[in-house]
């Protein structure tokens, strides 16, 4: 669905703006990654101000992005799946998240552990860092646990363990050739 709006725009955009814009392609790529990214903040505000829960979403967002891009973690198969499970996940942290009042530290520990563990995550095909610098992904999403340990607050420390836990590879042994 997502896909192929994206593609319908560039396509419409590309034939309208044909000297003003890049090739199909370029266009389609740049407008999947406006929709993919620009939809989940806009469900968020949304669901955010119809829950009253605006500010709590808004943490939980911010903490959980921040850690996500320099962390990497689990892609869904495909877009739609993406804005569902995270779009859900952050609702629930957001709503439910006080029940983790006080467990801040341990919650902050065990992300520690996972992020040093496992981070990054799943990023090789989709960034163009060079894995010998992966290390240093390693060190700034540790940095960032701490620095949501120090700031104890339950829904950043939430946030970052959900996203933790995304670091996790459910996929098994190795592929022997």
């Amino acid at each position: 669905m997502i896909d192929e709006f994206a593609n319908k725009v560039s396509i419409a955009l590309v034939r309208k703006f044909p000297n003003e814009l890049p090739p199909i392609g370029i266009t389609r790529y740049g407008m999947k990654f406006i929709i993919s990214n620009g939809l989940p903040l806009i469900l968020l505000l949304l669901f955010g101000w119809a829950m009253d829960i605006f500010q709590e979403l808004m943490i939980c967002y911010i903490s959980f992005a921040i850690l996500r891009m320099v962390s990497g973690g689990y892609h869904a198969k495909n877009p739609e799946v993406c804005l569902v499970i995270s779009t859900t996940l952050l609702i629930c942290i957001a709503k439910f998240g006080y029940f983790l009042q006080g467990y801040e530290m341990i919650i902050g520990t065990i992300s520690a552990i996972l992020v040093l563990i496992f981070a990054p995550s799943n990023i090789k095909n989709q960034t163009k860092i060079l894995e010998r610098h992966f290390i240093y992904l390693k060190i700034l999403s540790f940095i960032l646990v701490l620095i949501g340990i120090l700031i104890n607050n339950y829904l950043i420390s939430a946030s970052i363990l959900v996203q933790s836990l995304l670091l996790i590879s459910l996929k098994g042994g190795e592929k022997i050739d």
